[in-house]
């Protein structure tokens, strides 16, 4: 049984910690607590929070015997990387990232799931697919055949992606959007939300609209 630690009591940590509730429940995980920057130590829904980064650091050597799981439920695309960047640097043998796939989800043949990535409930990864690592795959979102997605990515709820869609890494594509079949989407790209990509985007875009139409050029704040 895994034991994982959450990254983020905010509210995306309490979304993910309902997700680990239902698995928990089928006793394929133990939920140790949260870690957030911004709460101090104590009881917390009904587990715990261990504290922040450097108190993680902390509890992961005192419990060197033992071997732990995290994902970041952390919304922010930088903020997670950075997250992310500061637990590796513990170099610790006894932390590695928990991928979540909720029960609920319908996830096909001949799919790669990248560590830390968390698939929501209710939605679909077809076949051939490939995700990257520490991704938040909201909820109801549809993901078709043979697409590739990055690393760090946000797909927000009820995003569309159909079939043969490339993406990079850092994207941050908004609730509704549909991606329409074999377009390449770049580095660091946000999509705003209800957005119809009929078009390729390249590297620090941010397109919207209905077809979506370049608004800025340079990295957006996600």
């Amino acid at each position: 049984m895994d034991k994982v630690i959450i990254i983020g009591a905010g509210r995306h940590g309490r979304e993910v910690y309902s997700y680990l509730q239902h698995i928990q429940e089928r006793g394929e995980v133990n939920i140790v607590g949260f870690v957030d920057e911004l709460k101090s130590k104590g009881k917390f829904k009904n587990t715990r929070i261990l504290g922040n980064i450097n108190d993680l650091k902390a509890y992961l050597e005192k419990n060197n015997n033992d071997v732990f799981r995290y994902i970041t439920a952390i919304g922010d695309i930088n903020m997670r990387q950075r997250v992310v960047n500061r637990i590796e640097l513990f170099q610790l043998p006894n932390i590695h990232p928990f991928t979540l796939v909720h029960p609920t989800a319908s996830v096909g043949e001949d799919v790669e799931i990248g560590e830390g990535t968390c698939i929501a409930p209710g939605s679909v990864v077809t076949t051939h697919v490939r995700i990257g690592k520490h991704c938040i795959v909201n909820t109801s979102v549809s993901i078709s055949h043979d697409c590739m997605v990055g690393d760090f990515v946000n797909l927000n709820p009820s995003v569309t992606l159909c079939g043969d869609v490339k993406m990079g890494n850092e994207c941050f594509i908004g609730a509704g959007a549909t991606v329409i079949d074999k377009i390449n989407i770049g580095n660091r790209v946000t999509v705003g939300a209800g957005a119809v990509v009929t078009k390729g985007v390249q590297d620090n875009i941010t397109v919207v609209g209905v077809p979506a139409k370049i608004t800025k050029v340079g990295r957006a704040k996600k």
